[in-house]
Order: structure tokens, then sequence, then C-alpha cells
């Protein structure tokens, strides 16, 4: 959708650099619920399908990242994607896409936010917004930060599994 974010960004980029990308399908938005009105068509219950194709296919992956998810169930099927893909080798990345500018999307609630934070424990690598991690240590959002208070975040973000953690 309108509104340069989510994968529309990411798989060209990805691509460029001589990766294949292959999406699951998660939700189809018409623009990004920054603005006002948007459209949401939540792809929830075909996403098992899809992935079970994969399942019969055997495939494997080199890394596995995700993004915006819509639900709480989207979250657990990602959680058990990644314990049914990721092997010795495979890099996982969470982009735990929850909010900006202080406050979650309006599409987040407080057990979605939770259910996050279960999510980030299956990372290698996560790349919260300033908000996102504050949401996820529980920590009150103002508008500047030291650097000093994002190192105490960033250490409070590496006490749940993630050996690397980059806020944005």
């Amino acid at each position: 959708g309108f509104g340069r974010c989510s994968v529309a960004v990411s798989l060209p980029i990805i691509s460029t650099l001589g990766i294949q990308c292959c999406p699951v399908p998660t939700s189809i938005f018409s623009n990004h619920t920054g603005f006002e009105h948007y459209f949401f068509d939540d792809y929830t219950d075909k996403m098992q399908q899809y992935i079970n194709n994969w399942k019969i296919l055997g495939l494997e992956f080199n890394g596995i990242m995700t993004g915006f998810l819509g639900s709480i169930k989207q979250i657990q099927i990602v959680k058990q994607f990644i314990k049914d893909f990721k092997k010795e080798n495979t890099l996982v990345l969470v982009d735990p896409a929850m909010g900006e500018n202080g406050r979650a999307y309006a599409t987040y609630t407080e057990e979605m936010c939770l259910e996050m934070k279960q999510l980030v424990e299956h990372a290698d690598i996560i790349t919260p917004n300033v908000t996102e991690a504050c949401i996820l240590t529980g920590t009150a959002y103002k508008e500047k930060f030291t650097n000093k208070e994002l190192f105490a975040m960033a250490d409070k973000l590496l006490t749940v599994g993630a050996r690397h953690v980059v806020i944005s």
C-alpha cells in the first residue's frame, strides 16, 4: 500500500543484494496506519496453509525476518514458523513493528505487545525503534534519550534472548 513501508521497501533492497526473498503474506493495507483511514485485509487464516506447503517441499532458509504482524494469532504463527524452519545457521531478525512517536499503532493492543515480547525471545537480532524499545522494556517514552539511556534499554533487551539489538 501507500506509504513506503514494510515489505514494499525491504524486498527491492534485499533482492538487490542477491538474496531471494520469500514473504509470507500476513495482511494487505491500502496505506500505513499513520493515516486517518486505511483498508486492512487480514490473511491470518491463510498463513498456515501457505507455510505448510513450504514444509511439504522441505524448504530451508538462511534467514528469517519478521515485520508488522496484525494479530496475536499471527505472532503465534510466526513463533512456530521460526521453531519449524530455524536451523543451526539460520539468522532470525525480528523487527517488532508495533508503533512510533511514543504510541503503539492503532491496530496494536496491549496483549499483542506482550506476545511480541515473546517473539523477540526467538531473535538473533532485534531492530526496534525507540518507541518499540520503550514498549518492550516498560520504559516511559520521551522525545529525547541520552546514549546512556538507549544503551540501558538495549542491554535490557539483550536479556530476553536476542544476541544483538539495533535501536533506530
